[in-house]
Formats: C-alpha cells, sequence, structure tokens
C-alpha cells in the first residue's frame, strides 16, 4: 500500500476493483457527494481506507436495492447504513432523515407548521402520522415521501410483491411502493380502510395520478363546490401544488394505483445539509 505523508492511500483503479465497478462510477459518485478523496500534487485521487469501506457499501447498496447515487445519498445509507433502515420503525427512519439533515424538532417542525412535541412523539412512535403529516414532513425536509419507506427492493426493474416497501400510517391506511427509490415517478399503491383518511388538505409539488381499484374515495378538490367521489376504474389527476384531501366514506377497503411525479432533482436535493448536530 503507497502511503502519502505517513497516511495509506489507494489508486482509483484499486478502489474500482474493489467495488467491482468502473472508476467513470467512482467520479459520479464523487460528483454526488458520496465519496470525497484526497488529491496528489499532480491532481492524482489519493483514497483512504475509509473511501474504499464507503465505496464498497454504496456497491452493494447500488446491487442489492438498485438505488441510485442521490437515493442512497438521501437516504443517509452512509451514516446510517440501510440494510438496518428496512428494519427501524418509521419514526426512527423520521428521526434518521431529521438528523442527517441538520434539523433540530423545533426546526423541522416549524416548517411543517406543527408542534415540536407532536413531531417529537412522532418519532418516539407514541402516536401515528397522516398521509397529510409525513407530506409536510418529506417538504419540510426536502424528500420525497417514499424516501421514509422501508424498500427491500432488489432491482430497480422488477420490484416483487413481497418486496414492496409498506409504510402504515394513522388510521391504517398503507401505501405500498412499487419501485425501488430514486426514479421521478413514483408508483404505489394505497389502501385505506372504511372511515380512513388523508389527515387534511395535502399539497404535493408535482402531479398525482390516481386510478380506482375499489372501494371508493371522496376527494375535496380545488374549484369543486362539491366533494368528488371515484370508484372503481374511475381515473383522477391531481395537479402540482394544488391543494386536497381525500376520505374513505364507505363500509369497503378503498384500494388504488397512486404515481406522483417528482420534480426535477427532487432526490438529488434530498441530501443532508450543513450546519450544527441537531437535537
Amino acid at each position: 500500500m503507497r502511503t502519502k505523508d505517513g497516511t495509506a492511500y489507494y489508486l482509483i483503479g484499486e478502489v474500482a476493483e474493489a467495488a467491482r465497478v468502473s472508476p467513470q462510477t467512482l467520479r459520479v459518485w464523487e460528483r454526488h457527494g458520496l465519496l470525497a478523496p484526497s488529491r496528489s500534487d499532480g491532481g492524482q485521487r489519493l483514497y483512504s481506507d475509509a473511501d474504499l469501506r464507503t465505496a464498497e457499501e454504496v456497491s452493494r447498496l447500488r446491487r442489492r436495492h438498485g438505488w441510485n447515487p442521490a437515493a442512497i445519498k438521501s437516504r443517509a445509507s452512509i451514516a446510517a447504513p440501510a440494510r438496518n433502515w428496512a428494519h427501524l420503525s418509521l419514526g426512527m427512519r423520521i428521526r434518521t432523515a431529521r438528523r442527517n439533515r441538520r434539523l433540530s424538532v423545533v426546526e423541522a417542525a416549524r416548517r411543517m407548521g406543527i408542534s415540536p412535541s407532536f413531531l417529537s412523539s412522532g418519532e418516539r412512535g407514541q402516536s401515528g402520522l397522516s398521509v397529510r403529516n409525513l407530506s409536510r414532513l418529506a417538504n419540510a425536509l426536502g424528500m420525497p415521501m417514499s424516501a421514509f419507506a422501508p424498500s427491500e427492493a432488489s432491482a430497480t426493474k422488477v420490484v416483487r410483491p413481497h418486496e414492496r416497501a409498506r409504510t402504515v400510517l394513522v388510521g391504517g391506511v398503507t401505501w405500498e411502493e412499487l419501485v425501488a427509490p430514486g426514479h421521478s415517478l413514483e408508483p404505489a399503491v394505497l389502501i385505506v380502510p372504511p372511515g380512513a383518511s388523508s389527515g387534511g388538505p395535502i399539497t404535493r409539488p408535482g402531479e398525482n395520478f390516481v386510478l380506482m381499484m375499489s372501494g371508493e374515495l371522496r376527494f375535496d378538490l380545488p374549484d369543486e363546490a362539491q366533494p368528488v367521489e371515484v370508484g372503481p376504474g374511475d381515473a383522477l389527476m391531481l395537479v402540482g401544488g394544488t391543494t386536497w384531501s381525500w376520505e374513505n366514506p364507505g363500509s369497503a377497503e378503498a384500494t388504488a394505483v397512486w404515481v406522483e411525479h417528482l420534480l426535477p432533482g427532487a432526490w438529488e436535493r434530498a441530501v443532508p445539509a450543513a450546519g450544527r448536530e441537531p437535537g
């Protein structure tokens, strides 16, 4: 092993071979902030032992989950290894994401428009989150909503039914993600028990498409004087930036395919910000 000023280092070809990727892939990861090698006087990249381990971990996550660099960084997979992410409670995933964005409970709650005690209670698992509050949290942390899901998907192209990341919210409302994280289109299956709802008005930045599969949902939509009910086979487009809410008024479970279109760079922006250590 070579050394510079007494510090051991590897060259880019050696790290690429160990991580089973190309040198160009390592350069892409560096641009995304996943790697930060030092440089020789001549500008050659010098990778430490820690850099090597990071490259191997990123490569493992990409092979196992199919995540792109932005998704890996957004999920704080290096600071809190993603192999444990799926086994954390929703509250712990929220706390991990918040801390990796260097936000205190007070600041995150202020951005959401809720009390710090309510957010803290949610992180501890003492109270559940509605779809509305999860949406507000995603907006406050600069993350796609699906970034909180416990993904076990092994590839970006095919997600088996048993691999769907499931997030259960207040009232038993359940989201089942249909793709691995990191894409601009985010399809999911929404399952709504009788009487359950979004928990209040929601505003998403991108367009949302809804295809009802079973049961019915009642939507309060902008520019509609009366609630709109949609049932099996009905399709609905929700315009980005508008505010809407929904509920299941029936006696049967409602199921819908829900596709959200993320704004360009959504995953790239979902990264930790510099700052003090949060509470």
